[in-house]
């Protein structure tokens, strides 16, 4: 039954899975050094390897150029990425992981499910097929791709 409590409600439960998310980041790439903005950015450049100019992932992280130009030089400095000048337009540079990168996130990826897996082992087949098909509406709902 729809109402105002059960939206409130809703909306604690997802901030608190953020909340849980955030966390588990954190201590999955802590180790690597990374805060978690840098591995927010790196996750999107992954996810996104066809559009790596700097005003792409600007746009899809929702900031602007002067906070994210200054986190990409650091993961320069520190190896995760590169910069490269577009052939096409001498004025644009795009942004890539390098091979110490893909590395790190082949390790994370194996530890997410490491971690993950006996949180839904806990789950029945039917309870995960539940949880899959309404974590599917709120993508739906929310145009997340």
């Amino acid at each position: 039954m729809k109402s105002n409590e059960s939206y409130v409600e809703v909306i604690e439960i997802l901030k608190g899975i953020s909340q849980y998310i955030n966390d588990t980041r954190a201590m999955l790439c802590g180790p690597y050094g990374l805060s978690a903005i840098q591995s927010i950015l790196i996750l999107d450049i992954y996810h996104h390897k066809k559009q790596t100019k700097i005003t792409d992932i600007c746009r899809r992280l929702n900031k602007t150029t002067n906070t994210i130009s200054p986190l990409i030089n650091r993961l320069i400095e520190k190896g995760y990425l590169v910069k490269k000048q577009n052939t096409k337009d001498n004025r644009v540079y795009e942004i890539f992981l390098t091979s110490k990168s893909e590395r790190m996130l082949e390790k994370i990826n194996e530890s997410v499910l490491e971690y993950a897996l006996p949180i839904f082992e806990k789950l029945s087949e039917e309870e995960f097929d539940r949880l899959f098909s309404s974590l599917k509406m709120v993508q739906k709902v929310c145009e997340i791709s």
